[in-house]
């Protein structure tokens, strides 16, 4: 028996008699045989055990001993089972079958649970069937030590607020199988919170729970507690920093196992720098004394330009020995290259990736269209293999392992995605794809569920009333709902069901909606003869055929779906009972069923407004504006910008696979619009504030648009920078002699006061504020400027968290006047 080096890999080479293993083994009477002392041993044994019996409906026998006759899968670590060599890396393991067993070995603990889970995933199982076909003995090793996932108990998630500790921890195991080393809980200091209305106990006693669960499989505990993010907290002075560390040493206290305590500098926390360091120096003698082990590490999202500045030439100079490192997380003003060269070697980076969002997020959807953004929410079910791969990759030089930032189970296969590429980012994802699909799907079912997840990333991609694909993969997840075993228990069939059916839905209402609007424009065109009253009326009756669902068997198929994943899941899909989300941004999908794919809510606005106005010219005129919006006039241009094939003439500084952040080129941007009847008449009359992150806005909340205003579709879109990225738009070919004016819609979350520049040169307008309400703004561009038959126009931040702008016409026009 000797060890050879194979593609990368490190397989064991066995004797002739032993490479008989390609031959496939009956496991249905195995025995599973484990004599090690380690609990996480005994504990990978009954995971092997319970999983393979939950997928083949054969219970194996657990024994200390071998039998005298009959297969034997050996379970232990190198110090039990010495005859089978594995890399001497921690959490390494092999599979292999030597002398007649099938030897499931690792390095330590935690390599042999990685054994068991890796035979989960290579056993073939049907009812009464369990069997295996080894071609090669397997000898693997992670390939960075943090593979971590946030599963919080809290009201924000959409379903582990819901879940029991059993279904916590099935989920767990579900993730170890794939390599998930490590979990992180998030903390509450009041230990009788209790924040949202389907949890069954409080905040602290489920993490205590949960901590403890963690613990006995031998996998880290991590805990995210931010810094002054609850009200009074500040550590700012001696008083409150010592009330804070009183209040810190109870939850610690509490808790049975902490390996690592992540304080976010940001998001949730509003610590500034220079005194959440000595804080946390403070904070680290108490944890040692509670958790002699446990190890503190730190992000800087959301600092500012000086706190980055202050936090980095405080690792620089002072070297804490506390602090274990940093994490990479959303709203970090710098890209992770800058991150990983100002950070000093001695620590490493672990990366807090946001793979369960899809918009206002680290990590935006790429060519997504504007009927899915404003739709399927910010936490749709969103299996992104191609995407999280990618995202993986770009950064793997950079970073030391990662802690994944989710609220649901809505990005199952995002984690499990991240699990394989931490443990081998060379993975062939199909397989991985198909792997995925047999271990909860069945075997007869692996290549179908593969081809179907990938299915459902391709109908993100591009305009939605071209996509091929959503047909297609529509059709096979009802193929695969048909015949997957125990459909009404199997979460994960319901859910990739439910995505294509909603995906399917949206094309059918965007096409619809698409014709409604052109039957109420074509209306409008004929007010002149009609007169204006009859026309807008004509016109409300076109768009209202909306209130009637465009694909009604699809509709009533989401619907059915809803109480089969909260029974299976707790998947919490709308606001109202029995669901119960916290709120519509949080997974409650069906709650945006009704949401307009068209102008509608903007065009009933305007026509309260038109009809209010004294004399038929004035009407007409404004009617006239509604039927030409985007016309630029002949030699003009007009851009929206943020959606799919309406903005060429934006500069992207770097391409997406450069820059999947967006943190130093331009991206795309969405509003949080909801535009149902029922959240109009909420928020007619209120003020609307933005769901703010940085300090930096805070003085500006108080200048937020009072009242109701309706977004064009063109409003709902936006291109936007960070963190002082110019936003620049670029002509070409214009009319040298002609005289243009600059047409700009103002309009995003963000409420930014930008600069806007001409070639470098010509100084449009100084700091100006997002209008409100929103309307374009027209300025005179300078002849001089687009003499040379081009123009490049580039607005700069001068306050917010970035630039934003939805709409820009470039007209052609003797009449320089706006």
């Amino acid at each position: 028996m000797y060890c050879k080096i194979i593609g990368g890999l490190l397989f064991l080479v066995l004797s002739p008699a032993a490479a008989m293993a390609a031959s496939t083994i009956d496991l249905s009477s195995a025995t599973i045989v484990t004599d090690s002392p380690s609990p996480v041993v005994a504990k990978a044994a009954v995971m092997l055990q319970e999983e393979l019996a939950e997928r083949s409906g054969i219970t194996l026998p657990i024994a200390k001993s071998a039998p005298a006759d009959g297969v034997v899968i050996r379970l232990g670590t190198s110090a039990d089972i010495s005859d089978v060599e594995v890399p001497q890396k921690p959490e390494s393991y092999a599979v292999a079958v030597h002398k007649g067993e099938v030897c499931l070995v690792g390095h330590d603990a935690r390599g042999a649970l990685y054994a068991a889970g890796r035979l989960i995933r290579l056993a073939t199982y049907r009812p009464g069937v369990l069997t295996l076909k080894l071609d090669q003995p397997i000898v693997s090793s992670p390939d960075v030590p943090i593979r971590a996932h946030q599963l919080a108990y809290r009201n924000t998630a959409n379903t582990y607020d819901a879940w029991t500790v059993g279904m916590y921890e099935q989920y767990i195991r579900d993730l170890i199988i794939f390599g998930c080393n490590g979990v992180e809980l998030i903390s509450n200091l009041d230990a009788n919170a209790k924040d949202g209305p389907v949890m069954t106990e409080t905040m602290r006693s489920r993490n205590v729970a949960l901590s403890e669960l963690i613990r006995s499989y031998g996998i880290d505990v991590w805990v995210w507690s931010p810094v002054m993010a609850i009200e009074g907290e500040d550590v700012t002075t001696p008083e409150g920093t010592a009330k804070a560390l009183a209040l810190r040493r109870t939850f610690l206290e509490n808790y049975p196992a902490i390996d690592h305590l992540f304080i976010p500098g940001g998001d949730d926390g509003d610590t500034p720098a220079e005194h959440l360091m000595p804080f946390l120096e403070k904070l680290s003698v108490v944890l040692k004394e509670i958790h002699p082990n446990a190890k503190i590490w730190v992000s800087n999202q959301t600092f500012t330009l000086e706190e980055n500045d202050y936090f980095f030439d405080y690792l620089a100079s002072n070297s804490p020995d506390w602090l274990a490192g940093l994490v990479y997380g959303p709203w970090i003003k710098m890209g992770w290259e800058e991150m990983r060269e100002r950070t000093p070697t001695r620590y490493p980076i672990r990366r807090y990736p946001d793979i369960n969002h899809t918009v206002r997020c680290q990590y935006p959807i790429p060519n997504w269209d504007p009927a899915f953004a404003h739709t399927i929410g910010r936490e749709p079910v969103m299996p992104m293999p191609k995407m999280q791969s990618h995202i993986y990759h770009r950064y793997l030089n950079v970073s030391d392992g990662f802690g994944t930032y989710s609220d649901g189970i809505h990005d199952d296969l995002n984690k499990q995605v991240w699990n394989v590429l931490g443990w081998d980012p060379q993975a062939d994802m199909d397989a991985a794809l198909e792997e995925y699909g047999k271990v909860w799907f069945g075997v007869d079912l692996a290549k179908d569920v593969a081809e179907g997840l990938r299915g459902l990333e391709a109908n993100w991609s591009g305009p939605i009333l071209e996509n091929t694909a959503i047909p297609r993969t529509l059709a096979l997840w009802e193929k695969i709902a048909k015949r997957v075993p125990g459909f009404d228990k199997n979460w994960r069939a319901q859910m990739y069901l439910f995505r294509a059916r909603f995906d399917a839905n949206v094309q059918a209402e965007a096409r619809a909606q698409k014709g409604y609007e052109a039957q109420a424009l074509a209306a409008l065109a004929d007010a002149s003869q009609t007169g204006v009253s009859q026309a807008i009326e004509n016109a409300r009756a076109a768009l209202a055929q909306a209130d009637r669902p465009a694909a009604p068997a699809l509709r009533s198929g989401l619907e059915a779906l809803g109480p089969l994943m909260l029974e299976s899941i707790g998947y919490q899909l709308s606001v109202e009972p029995p669901y119960l989300a916290r709120n519509s941004e949080r997974g409650a999908m069906l709650d945006w069923l009704d949401q307009p794919l068209n102008n509608r809510p903007w065009l009933e606005q305007r026509f309260e407004a038109i009809l209010a106005l004294p004399n038929q010219a004035d009407q007409l005129a404004q009617i006239d504006t509604i039927l030409n919006w985007e016309d630029p006039g002949p030699g003009g241009f007009y851009d929206d910008l943020g959606t799919i094939g309406k903005y060429s003439h934006v500069i992207s500084q770097r391409s997406w696979e450069e820059d999947p952040s967006g943190n130093h080129t331009s991206r795309v941007a969405f509003p949080n619009y909801k535009a149902d009847a029922k959240t109009i008449a909420k928020q007619t009359g209120q003020t609307e504030k933005d769901d703010l992150a940085f300090k930096e806005e805070v003085a500006r909340v108080a200048g937020a648009h009072t009242g109701r205003q309706e977004l064009r579709g063109s409003w709902q879109t936006q291109i936007t920078t960070l963190y002082g990225t110019p936003l620049k738009m670029r002509y070409e070919g214009l009319d040298p002699k002609a005289q243009y004016r600059l047409k700009v819609t103002y309009a995003g979350r963000f409420r930014p006061s930008m600069t806007l520049t001409l070639n470098d040169e010509f100084g449009i307008h100084g700091p100006v504020a997002q209008p409100a309400p929103i309307w374009p703004v027209s300025y005179h561009v300078p002849q001089a400027a687009t003499r040379g038959g081009t123009l490049d126009v580039e607005w700069n931040l001068v306050d917010g968290r970035g630039c934003m702008v939805s709409e820009v016409w470039l007209i052609k026009s003797d009449d320089a006047a706006p």
